[in-house]
């Protein structure tokens, strides 16, 4: 259907699923709910255990930043996250069923739409003080820990400050490899840590191939700063 997202969700088994036989089935319950709580998937999925280490199960959802809820009740398997969809783009996501309670921690989330070249360049997300200028040389990045899934023509990343780092705020920028394994470093116009709530901060940022092609000129290990991107807030 015209707008939506068509999404194949992978899951790692838990252990009391794992043990089963291949020829098993298990219920999921897997709920994709908006910051208001309202459902815009609340579904009870038969999937067969199968005889590998994951399990899949689709269905399709509207553009949004929603909180991602997995459970298997006979199990007590779950699993928890927080999940940004674009129109017309498919995505595939993995996520970890586990036994016992979980940590919720709020992401600075990014997402955009992107060139194949994109990914043949590594892309990684690193931070830096904010004292790091456009157009100047750059030191070593800060720890940040970084989510990422790529599609074909998309990524999604979830961003967390270290806690070493997260007392001031830092740059992001994501480092794209050269054929020289050199870096070019292109600053992404958000701040970490995110602001503090109960729901995510979430831009898009799409990068056009026009702007990759024109890297060869840019110098290497330097803050790039193209005033063209631009992050919208979901």
């Amino acid at each position: 259907m015209i707008g939506l997202a068509h999404i194949a969700l992978h899951l790692a088994l838990c252990g009391p699923v794992a043990r089963l036989s291949p020829q098993a089935t298990f219920a999921v319950h897997v709920r994709v709910s908006d910051k208001i709580g309202r459902p815009q998937v609340d579904r009870m999925i038969s999937l067969q255990r199968g005889y590998g280490d994951e399990a899949v199960a689709e269905f399709d959802v509207a553009r949004g930043l929603y909180r991602l809820q997995i459970a298997v009740p006979k199990y007590g398997c779950s699993a928890s996250d927080f999940v940004i969809f674009m129109s017309d783009h498919n995505r595939t996501i993995t996520e970890r069923l586990a036994t016992g309670a979980y940590t919720e921690r709020l992401p600075l989330m990014l997402s955009g739409t992107t060139p194949p070249a994109f990914f043949y360049a590594h892309p990684e997300f690193v931070a830096f003080d904010r004292s790091a200028a456009c157009n100047q040389p750059l030191v070593d990045p800060l720890p940040l820990q970084a989510q990422v899934e790529n599609d074909q023509d998309a990524y999604y990343a979830q961003l967390f400050p270290q806690l070493s780092a997260s007392a001031r705020p830092l740059l992001v920028a994501v480092r794209l490899r050269t054929a020289a394994a050199q870096y070019h470093y292109i600053r992404i116009p958000v701040t970490l840590p995110p602001p503090s709530g109960s729901w995510p901060t979430a831009y898009q940022l799409d990068i056009p191939e026009e702007y990759l092609d024109t890297l060869a000129t840019e110098p290497v290990d330097t803050l790039l700063c193209p005033k063209f991107l631009k992050t919208s807030v979901e």
